[in-house]
């Protein structure tokens, strides 16, 4: 059983809320309604304190929008009426985001809003592609097949996510591994070191005596340290979030070694698969770039095919208009010109999404393989400097004992 917070009309026009025990938010809608009070609002009551704030982005996650457009996908083509299945669909979610933007949507429907409608009072929580194929599902009474193919393209795009999250992780692993060396290091062995040496009364080296610095206010002023950090990231992170940051982010990405070729690849894979998606479910070229242009990451992209659309707009192909996008590979215009010849443009967008989603992989694996001799490297210089600066004193000291 779970808690859910209304606020309702009766017949006398006065509004009132409270909260409502039910099994979902189906039952106690039906609750509501069998007292003959019109539901204003009803929502999951997730209640005070600061286990309950939301924390992070409020889009909904890959394996979410899967969950959700194949399940919908599932019961609508079993006959189930919409709001029937949101219910049933609620029931099934997990994530509170998911479960509050459900039932947020089945609010909506009960409202007398159409699907598409009451999914685009979620922007910002549902991507684009969602919204927009949805109310061509609706439009073309294809609601069902539109779901399904949802459901195959955030399923595909979820697979090359977790293809190169998977291979980030031994490079995390090491860098990871290396700060913890460094800090156990300097906090634990090198202030002991220091002390036998100076009991000893052994003459200091440079390297030595600046280990010994760092460590001495690396255990004195850790906090500062830490401080430093989460400013850093902070900083980082806002300055990435300016325009001007954004875009020379965006640069460095595209023409940084190897890691570019693995943004193109990926940016290319994206571009493919989404516009193939959106015009296999009835969505114009100009409507199906804008959406694409939305759900890449990489600003110069977006802004290149911004200017991409004014071209198609004005009524160039796409294969002409996404010429001067010199980030993409050149297949993707020979391509897209020939499925434009041949009209079969979504069939064609498709399997170039398919050749670049291996391409993505197979260079976010070439990346991979670039940074792990990098990091072994960084790992090695600074567990020898420490080890140096520990044995040269020692080493001295041997030395003019013999």
């Amino acid at each position: 059983m779970a808690n859910f917070r209304y606020q309702v009309i009766d017949a006398n026009g006065k509004m009132s809320e409270g909260i409502i025990e039910a099994t979902s938010i189906g039952e106690a809608s039906r609750k509501l309604k069998g007292d003959g009070k019109f539901i204003a609002s009803l929502s999951l009551d997730k209640g005070g304190g600061i286990m309950n704030m939301e924390i992070g982005s409020p889009k909904l996650g890959t394996k979410d929008l899967v969950l959700i457009s194949r399940q919908l996908a599932s019961l609508l083509s079993a006959g189930i009426t919409v709001v029937r299945s949101l219910d049933m669909l609620y029931q099934q979610l997990e994530t509170k985001k998911a479960k509050k933007c459900i039932g947020e949507i089945y609010e909506s429907v009960q409202s007398g809003r159409s699907l598409s409608e009451a999914f685009g009072e979620q922007k910002g929580v549902i991507p684009n592609i969602m919204i927009s194929m949805i109310s061509a599902g609706e439009e073309s009474g294809r609601l069902d097949e539109v779901m399904e193919r949802l459901a195959e393209h955030f399923a595909k795009e979820a697979k090359l996510k977790n293809k190169i999250s998977s291979a980030m992780i031994y490079p995390k692993i090491l860098a990871g591994l290396t700060f913890v060396i460094a800090v156990a290091l300097l906090t634990f062995l090198v202030p002991k070191i220091g002390v036998t040496i100076a009991e000893l009364g052994g003459e200091l080296p440079a390297l030595t005596k600046a280990l010994l610095a760092i460590s001495g206010s690396l255990v004195k002023y850790w906090y500062i340290y830490i401080a430093v950090a989460g400013l850093a990231v902070y900083g980082f992170k806002f300055w990435r979030s300016t325009d001007k940051g954004a875009e020379t982010w965006s640069k460095i990405m595209l023409k940084m070694p190897v890691v570019g070729k693995a943004t193109k690849m990926s940016a290319s894979a994206r571009f493919t698969r989404t516009v193939a998606t959106l015009l296999k479910s009835g969505i114009s070229v100009l409507q199906a770039v804008e959406i694409t242009e939305k759900s890449l990451d990489n600003v110069i992209l977006q802004k290149k095919l911004s200017l991409a659309r004014v071209e198609i707009r004005k009524g160039t192909s796409l294969s002409r208009s996404i010429r001067d996008i010199t980030e993409f590979p050149p297949m993707i215009y020979a391509m897209v010109s020939i499925g434009e010849e041949s009209g079969t443009l979504d069939t064609i967008l498709e399997k170039a999404a398919d050749f670049f989603e291996d391409e993505a992989d197979s260079a976010t694996q070439k990346m991979v393989s670039a940074l792990e001799p990098v990091m072994i490297i960084i790992m090695a210089i600074i567990v020898g400097l420490v080890v140096g600066g520990i044995a040269m004193p020692i080493l001295t000291m041997a030395q003019w004992l013999l």
